[in-house]
């Protein structure tokens, strides 16, 4: 074997036994931090230094379980008069204000007020539709959490001891509710494998990994980088607030609970159309790290490593292959189970939706070179380089 292919195989053994390490270290994180509630018991009596917090819920249309949704947020278990849920939607024509004002009807007590049309401060609509929300807030922690996601009753509570003096966000790990079609298996596939590994490993080590599906931040340090508003050019407004503030000092947290996400029309073209989406967006935000993505995939993976072993070990290459995924397969399901708690989907259909999710990293990834552009919320945006954003149309 010459010396550069000698050198190529064993730079791919050690970054093979890095991802190895990487899977390991996921299973034993997710073991040992998910669903282990840090409440002492199960006692309603609430201690009186529980801080207040301002629920911030952005808004856009129904897609049939808005109102299961909302519901579970009005049933929170925490004192009432340190909570309030502010809605925020753009458009006064927007069905989801009649589920508001019907849930706010039913939970009389619940303190919650409706906020119309919010301010084009920036390109990121989600930002816009919150800006006024978040000014108006009362409290001193901001719960920002996106429509899709349905909680139990003891998320916010669960959320709150997390803040420990240093933390500046408490966040939740994005998965999946109930799976009843097979775009659902297939996002619940992916929130519990590729993307559950990166993110529990990622908070492992102390780096910024926060999602804002469903973060809980203290409104002080958010208000020190410019609050909201300073972020309005960027989509992944997420990233960049976690960013800045961890470059700062302040600790991101992981709940122990994951964020649900209730999605009835989940659909393979949306889940598509969502990789890329955010393909693309890593890719602005971290171009480097996202040119290595598919080394970080099985399948690309293994037939490097199977062509690898078969020049330097003469090993048989679809053997070695066949093996290679039968192992990474493993430990995408013992992962999955650490995070699901919820009925089962069939194995047979997560094992399918395994499959689809592999094979279509690649053509995924090589689509989402082809172009700068991404459609969120029914609007047309142009990435450049560092997460700023222009939009088109």
């Amino acid at each position: 074997m010459a010396l550069s292919e000698l050198l190529f195989v064993s730079v791919l053994a050690v970054w093979a036994w890095y991802l190895l390490i990487v899977h390991g270290a996921a299973l034993i994180y997710a073991h040992l931090k998910l669903h282990r509630s840090r409440q002492t018991d199960g006692s309603k009596t609430y201690s009186d230094d529980l801080p207040f917090v301002s629920l911030i819920k952005p808004l856009l249309g129904d897609d049939g379980s808005l109102r299961d949704n909302l519901t579970t947020f009005f049933q929170q278990d925490y004192p009432q008069e340190k909570f309030e849920i502010l809605f925020c939607v753009m458009d006064e024509t927007d069905p989801a204000i009649e589920i508001i004002n019907q849930l706010r009807k039913e939970y009389p007590k619940v303190q919650s007020r409706l906020f119309l049309g919010g301010k084009c401060i920036g390109v990121n609509p989600k930002i816009n539709n919150m800006i006024t929300a978040f000014e108006e807030s009362q409290y001193e922690f901001i719960w920002i959490c996106d429509s899709s996601i349905m909680v139990s009753s003891d998320n916010l509570l669960e959320m709150v001891t997390c803040l420990d003096p240093g933390v500046g966000i408490v966040h939740q790990l994005p998965f999946t509710g109930s799976a009843k079609s097979f775009g659902a298996i297939l996002d619940k596939v992916y929130f519990g494998t590729q993307h559950a590994r990166v993110y529990l490993v990622a908070n492992l080590l102390g780096r910024n990994c926060a999602n804002g599906m469903s973060w809980l931040i203290r409104k002080q340090a958010l208000d020190e980088i410019g609050g909201l508003a300073a972020f309005s050019d960027f989509l992944a407004e997420d990233f960049f607030i976690g960013k800045t503030l961890w470059e700062r000092g302040w600790r991101l947290v992981l709940c122990s609970l994951p964020a649900l996400q209730n999605r009835p029309m989940a659909s393979l073209s949306v889940f598509k159309g969502r990789m890329v989406r955010w393909t693309r967006l890593r890719a602005s935000m971290m171009p480097f790290p996202g040119l290595l993505e598919p080394l970080t995939e099985c399948l690309f993976l293994g037939l490097l490593g199977s062509w690898a072993a078969s020049q330097l070990l003469d090993c048989n290459f679809y053997l070695f292959f066949l093996t290679h995924c039968f192992i990474w397969f493993l430990s995408d399901l013992f992962l999955l189970s650490h995070i699901e708690r919820g009925e089962w989907p069939s194995f047979v259909l997560v094992f399918l939706a395994w499959l689809l999710r592999e094979t279509w990293t690649t053509p995924i990834f090589l689509e989402s070179l082809c172009s700068q552009h991404v459609a969120w919320r029914g609007q047309l945006f142009q990435l450049h380089l560092g997460g700023r954003t222009i939009k088109l149309q």
